[in-house]
């Protein structure tokens, strides 16, 4: 009895490793799918916020934009009313042939008659009145200011709001006003100092007064706004952004900043402006070390550009509040999941457990197990299975024990039964001693050959022989063959000793092949066949050729040969039973890639191939 012995590596020990295994499962279907759905959940709504903020503060902008086009629209309007009113142009004129005089005669104003004088005054005073209207025309203007050709203001104060840098500012005023040719020139944010309300900053719009009657120029407007203006359009907009703007012009002048840092001022090398490409669009930044979200904007009416940077964690108060709240949801949900995880891998391997400590019983030896099954999930059906298993294998071994017990009761039943080859074998004697004594040496040869084959044949003892007596046997049965068929009608050659001396085979192996060769291959006609055995080794296994010069076979007939060899014992026909057995052994003690091989062609012979394994294997098999 073979004792049944199956151990388990020790890296693959279930109720080590199913644990391990399961959890690992159970990570993989709850931390990934609820991380990642956590992960992408707030980046989402990350992304929703800022592409919401961007569409917002860019319709904001659209607004903010408009306004301010349209007051500096306005501002552009007053600014040619001058020109079709008579009395600033009357006053303009009269004003430029004074000062023209003057610098022509070279003298100063006690040589001017006091006509002249109250004239002028007169002049101004109508100048003044129309000034009065145009600086009440529009909301945050601060002061209206025209100039005759040679510079000489005319103004009407509004809130003491008179610019002190007048004689200054001018000729910029004029040389631009001049070169715009009668056109309007917006003049960007200026720094004014005024001695009562102290520093103020302010936007101007210049442009040349044309008489329209002959386009004659009489001088120069300049309609100067507070940065209030800008400031109350764009605080509201500051408010909802949480954020800061500012307004350039193109030349990279601050027009308004909302943290007043650069009013006034050209920007010096900003990343903001170089990153700000096209006419709108929006980039993240860093600003003095804080990350910000910048959208921009350019007016297609004064090419000012809007910038509005709102700080990130501004922007993602909302989103990091969520993205913390989803956080600390999913963690509790899959510590939650992971204790049901843990209790339910117990669950699970706690009976296997069980069953693979009995299976290591049963491997060491001890058949009287047997696993409580206590709920018939799969668990239950794997350990009913194991019950009936080892019922099954007590009664084979029963069984087997039994079978044992009867082999030996039929050895030694045999054993008793040798008389009757016995019998034989001395019946043979007597015949050949019969016919020595008459003096018929040839029937006393072919008795005492017929007899080793026969003691060969059925000889009880090991199914392997050395491969020399399977010579011997063949050896005497062509010449027995011969004796009957007269003279040498048949020769066999056999391999080299030194190849084939230390072998073992299977008994009876090489005669009924040269038997099955005879019979079916002999060509009377010829009068002699020739068998030769051929040796090769082919890999690890062993090839015996079996050669003849016959009469070979048709294909048809070789192909239900070699389909007769494939079937099984059962549906033998009783033909042909001498190949099929040997391939039936070989396949049997050896496996199914070994057995016989047949080759052959019409009048030119019949090669048959025995396969067997190696050396170590065939001896393996021996005493079986």
């Amino acid at each position: 009895m073979r004792r049944w012995n199956m151990r388990w590596p020790k890296q693959l020990r279930p109720a080590s490793r199913m644990e391990g295994k399961l959890l690992i499962v159970f990570l993989f279907l709850i931390i990934l799918p609820i991380g990642g759905l956590s992960f992408l959940s707030a980046r989402s709504y990350s992304s929703s916020i800022e592409d919401n903020t961007i569409n917002y503060a860019s319709q904001l902008t659209d607004k903010m934009m408009d306004k301010l086009d349209d007051y500096l629209f306005d501002m552009k309007k007053i600014s040619i009313i001058p020109s079709y009113i008579g009395e600033i142009k009357d006053g303009l004129k009269m004003s430029n042939r004074y000062y023209g005089g003057v610098s022509a005669k070279n003298v100063d104003s006690e040589t001017i008659l006091p006509s002249e004088q109250q004239q002028i005054i007169n002049i101004q005073k109508k100048i003044g009145s129309s000034i009065y209207f145009l600086n009440n025309i529009k909301s945050g203007t601060n002061t209206v200011y025209l100039f005759d050709n040679y510079g000489n203001p005319y103004y009407a104060a509004k809130n003491l709001n008179i610019r002190p840098d007048l004689k200054s500012v001018y000729p910029e005023w004029n040389k631009r006003a001049d070169a715009a040719y009668g056109a309007p020139v917006l003049v960007s944010t200026q720094e004014v100092s005024q001695p009562v309300v102290g520093k103020e900053y302010v936007f101007t719009v210049v442009r040349e007064i044309i008489d329209s009657a002959n386009y004659e120029k009489l001088g120069m407007i300049a309609v100067d706004a507070s940065i209030g203006v800008i400031e109350n359009i764009v605080k509201d907009l500051d408010k909802t952004t949480l954020g800061t703007t500012l307004i350039v012009d193109q030349e990279g002048k601050v027009i308004y900043d909302s943290e007043m840092k650069f009013l006034a001022q050209t920007l010096p090398s900003s990343d903001l402006l170089a990153m700000a490409r096209g006419d709108q669009g929006s980039f993240h930044a860093t600003l003095n070390g804080e990350h910000v979200l910048t959208i921009y904007k350019q007016s297609e009416a004064t090419g000012w550009r809007v910038l509005i940077t709102i700080p990130e964690s501004h922007l993602q108060k909302d989103a990091v509040r969520t993205r913390n709240f989803t956080l600390a949801a999913a963690i509790v949900i899959m510590s939650f999941a992971l204790l049901i995880s843990l209790v339910i891998v117990f669950a699970i391997t706690r009976p296997l457990r069980s069953l693979v400590r009995m299976m290591k019983e049963v491997q060491n030896g001890n058949m009287d197990v047997s696993f409580p099954v206590v709920r018939r999930d799969e668990v239950g059906l794997v350990g009913s299975a194991f019950n009936r298993m080892i019922d099954r294998i007590k009664t084979l071994i029963s069984d087997i024990y039994a079978i044992e017990q009867r082999k030996k009761e039929a050895e030694l039943l045999s054993l008793q039964h040798q008389i009757n080859p016995h019998f034989i074998y001395n019946t043979l004697e007597s015949i050949r001693m019969t016919a020595v004594l008459n003096d018929d040496a040839e029937v006393g040869d072919m008795a005492q050959l017929l007899g080793k084959l026969l003691r060969y044949s059925i000889h009880a003892g090991s199914d392997t022989v050395p491969i020399a007596q399977e010579w011997e046997h063949l050896t005497m049965y062509i010449e027995l063959l011969n004796y009957r068929y007269g003279a040498e009608r048949f020769t066999v050659e056999l391999p080299p000793e030194e190849e084939t001396k230390s072998m073992q085979v299977m008994k009876l192996l090489f005669q009924p092949i040269v038997e099955n060769a005879i019979y079916h291959g002999y060509d009377e006609g010829r009068g002699h066949m020739s068998i030769r055995i051929e040796y090769r080794a082919d890999g690890p296994d062993r090839q015996f050729l079996v050669h003849d010069d016959g009469v070979g076979m048709a294909e048809e007939r070789l192909q239900q040969l070699r389909s007769s060899l494939r079937e099984p014992p059962t549906e033998w026909d009783g033909r042909g039973i001498g190949l099929r057995n040997i391939n039936e052994r070989l396949k049997l003690r050896y496996g199914e890639k070994y057995g016989l091989t047949i080759l052959s062609e019409q009048g030119a012979g019949t090669t048959v191939i025995v396969r067997m394994p190696g050396e170590s294997k065939d001896e393996g098999g021996k005493g079986r």
